[in-house]
C-alpha cells in the first residue's frame, strides 16, 4: 500500500468501517422486511429500497480501498460521498429533533410522540451526530492540498507517455452519472409509479394522458444532459442547470399551491395508498417549510454548477467541442 499519513489511514480505516456496517444493516433490514410485511403498497417497495440502500454501501468499501492504495478517483469519491452523508446526516438530525424534543416545528402539527419511543431517538440522534461529524472531518481532511499530493503522486509516472486529456472537473462527472442512474431507475419504476401518477408544474394538475409525456420528456432529458455532460457537450451544461432551475421552482411553488393537498390525494387514490399512507397524512409538516428543504439541496447544487462552469467550458474547448 501507499504511504499515508496516520491521519488518512483512520479515515480510510472509519469509511470502511461504517460502510460494512452500513450494508449489513441494511441488508438485514431488507431480509426482514421481505419475511415480516405484507405484501401490499408501500411495503412491497421495502425490500427493493432496503436492497438499493444497502448497495450504496459497497461504494463505500470500494471507496475506502482506493484510499488504502492512495487512488486519486477515491479521494475525490470520498469528497462526494461526504458531502451526502453530511446531507442525510442534518436532514435526520432534524427529523430526530422534531421527534424528540418538538422544538424544530410548531405546536399542533401532528408530530406528537410517546414518551417511551423520546429516548430511542435521541440516542439514534447521537448516532447521526457522530457520522455528520466524521464526515466533516472527511471533507476538511481530503480537501486538504497536502493530502491531495499523496494521491497524485503515485499516478505520474504513468501518464508521462500518454496524451494530455482535458481537465474536467470530476464533481461534473459525478453529476453526470447520476442524471444516468436516475434516469434509468425512473424508467424502471414506470409501470409501478411514473406511468401512474399525475404531474403537477407549478400550481397546475395535468391529465394522466399529459403527465406521461412529460414525465417521458424529462427522463429523456435528464438522460441526454447525462450523456452530454460526459462527451464534454456545451449544450448539455446549460441544460443541466435549466432543467434544475425549472424543477426546483416548479416543487417549490407546487408545495406552496392550494391544491399540493389535492395533488398528494391523487397521487394516493391511483396507487391504491389511501389506508396504507394514513401516517405520512398524519405527520404533516408545514407546506413552507417542507417547500425550503427540498430546494436547498437542488440551490446548492445550482450553484455548484455555476462554480465548475468556467472549467468544464474550458475543457470543452481543449476536447474540440
Amino acid at each position: 500500500m501507499a504511504k499515508l499519513t496516520p491521519a488518512v489511514r483512520v479515515a480510510a480505516a472509519s469509511l470502511l468501517l461504517l460502510s460494512m456496517v452500513h450494508t449489513a444493516f441494511w441488508t438485514i433490514l431488507a431480509v426482514s422486511a421481505r419475511a415480516n410485511l405484507p405484501a401490499r403498497f408501500p411495503f412491497n417497495y421495502f425490500l427493493p429500497l432496503f436492497c438499493i440502500i444497502a448497495t450504496a454501501g459497497l461504494f463505500g468499501i470500494l471507496v475506502a480501498v482506493g484510499l488504502f492504495y492512495a487512488r486519486s478517483w477515491a479521494r475525490i469519491a470520498a469528497l462526494a460521498l461526504a458531502a451526502l452523508v453530511l446531507f442525510f446526516c442534518a436532514l435526520g438530525i432534524l427529523v430526530l429533533s422534531t421527534l424528540a424534543f418538538g422544538f424544530a416545528l410548531p405546536a399542533g402539527l401532528g408530530t406528537e410522540v410517546p414518551a417511551m419511543n423520546k429516548s430511542d431517538f435521541v440516542r439514534l440522534m447521537f448516532v447521526y451526530l457522530f457520522v455528520f461529524a466524521l464526515a466533516i472531518w472527511w471533507i476538511f481532511l481530503f480537501a486538504r492540498k497536502s493530502v491531495a499530493v499523496l494521491f497524485s503522486g503515485n499516478t505520474a509516472s504513468n501518464v508521462l507517455d500518454l496524451p494530455k486529456r482535458p481537465a474536467y472537473p470530476r464533481p461534473i462527472a459525478l453529476l453526470a452519472w447520476l442524471m444516468i442512474l436516475s434516469s434509468a431507475l425512473s424508467a424502471l419504476s414506470w409501470p409501478l409509479i411514473l406511468g401512474r401518477i399525475p404531474a403537477m408544474l407549478f400550481m397546475h394538475i395535468f391529465s394522466p394522458a399529459t403527465s406521461k409525456w412529460i414525465w417521458a420528456l424529462n427522463i429523456m432529458l435528464f438522460m441526454a444532459c447525462g450523456i452530454g455532460l460526459l462527451k464534454l457537450q456545451r449544450w448539455s451544461y446549460t441544460g443541466t442547470i435549466a432543467l434544475h432551475v425549472f424543477w426546483v421552482g416548479s416543487l417549490f411553488v407546487t408545495q406552496l399551491s392550494p391544491l399540493y393537498e389535492q395533488y398528494l390525494g391523487t397521487c394516493l387514490t391511483v396507487l391504491q395508498a389511501e389506508e396504507t399512507m394514513s401516517f405520512v397524512i398524519h405527520f404533516k409538516i408545514p407546506n413552507w417549510i417542507a417547500a425550503i428543504m427540498t430546494a436547498i439541496p437542488t440551490a446548492l447544487l445550482i450553484l455548484g454548477l455555476f462554480y465548475y462552469r468556467p472549467s468544464f467550458l474550458k475543457a470543452a474547448r481543449e476536447a474540440g467541442h
